[in-house]
């Protein structure tokens, strides 16, 4: 079967309309997105009810299929979203999951959303089943000509007309935040209606869009993109952003880093799930944990130390140096 984007999904669904969509990745915006347009098209089909399951230990799945199983003569044609917030998956749930295949019938569309779990099942034989008997909805961040072809079917959707140089704009700010280029385009519909979009319009609108986290600024450090990481802290700086934030998550992370050092032959995709790293970061440890020197870390431990007693002293003005002093000892 095949792995089906966002951008190509209503093709599909023209064609036919499935009684079962498995939904792989992370990204919460292509997730919704993708369930969204699934439940369009399905209400049109007669689908007009919608129900959630959450399957956040083993014993949930039962909820599964006793919903199958209830059906009478009033039953109506319904949606459902089962959502998986358990920690990991099984070979119990496994072998439950795929009973459920037998039960499948017309009336009823089911959205397995895998979340969290898609990147272990990729790496899985369960995902080999799973792609055997069922399109996948791909829902992780887009990249290379998927992100081109992703960005030109949501200005299509808009029926924003826009030149190339501003194309590529959003291609070059895109770096793996879908709702950024989603709040970016949906900003240009409600600024410049009607209208053929310039590099200079389409860069206004990215200045007031972007939004940075302290999670993308570790994640630059972690992946020893010093300019990247640096343009960021001095983005926080003019925007005021509250330095305690940045010293919290930093700190976090740093020594989650600290303590993977000192296990001996350590797990690390284990040792992140432990922590409840999520496992889109689990590159940037990874890369980090490889190339920054552990008495780096110490270091920039001490500096945090620093930072956070001229916090409490109101010494603003040398905090956002600080960060700077921090984020070149660990890209040393």
């Amino acid at each position: 079967m095949k792995n089906i984007h966002l951008y190509e999904l209503k093709k599909y669904l023209i064609k036919k309309l499935n009684t079962i969509y498995v939904f792989l990745g992370e990204d919460d915006s292509l997730s919704k997105k993708s369930q969204d347009i699934i439940k369009i098209f399905a209400f049109k089909k007669g689908f007009l009810n919608t129900v959630q399951i959450d399957i956040e230990k083993d014993k949930d799945w039962e909820k599964v299929v006793i919903f199958y199983k209830k059906r009478n003569l009033f039953f109506q044609k319904t949606i459902l979203v089962v959502n998986f917030l358990i920690k990991q998956i099984n070979s119990i749930l496994i072998k439950k999951i795929f009973k459920i295949f037998t039960l499948l019938n017309s009336d009823i569309v089911i959205i397995l959303k895998f979340n969290h779990l898609s990147i272990s099942i990729k790496h899985s034989k369960f995902f080999d089943q799973l792609q055997e008997n069922n399109n996948i909805i791909v829902c992780d961040p887009p990249y290379n000509s998927n992100l081109m072809l992703w960005i030109k079917y949501e200005i299509e959707e808009r029926k924003i007309k826009i030149e190339d140089q501003a194309y590529f704009l959003l291609y070059k700010y895109y770096e793996g935040n879908t709702l950024f280029i989603l709040n970016v385009l949906d900003m240009i519909l409600i600024t410049f209606p009607n209208t053929y979009i310039t590099c200079q319009m389409i860069e206004k609108i990215i200045i007031n869009c972007i939004d940075y986290s302290s999670l993308n600024l570790i994640n630059y450090i972690f992946q020893f993109q010093t300019q990247k990481a640096i343009s960021i802290l001095d983005f926080f700086s003019k925007k005021k952003y509250n330095p305690l934030i940045l010293v919290r998550s930093l700190q976090k992370d740093l020594f989650t880093l600290i303590y993977m050092k000192r296990e001996n032959n350590v797990n690390i995709n284990n040792y992140l799930k432990k922590c409840n790293i999520c496992t889109i970061r689990h590159k940037f440890f990874i890369h980090a944990f490889q190339k920054i020197d552990y008495c780096n870390l110490l270091k920039a431990i001490q500096i945090l130390v620093k930072i956070e007693i001229n916090i409490k002293k109101n010494y603003y003005y040398s905090v956002w140096n600080q960060f700077q002093e921090l984020t070149l000892i660990l890209n040393n």
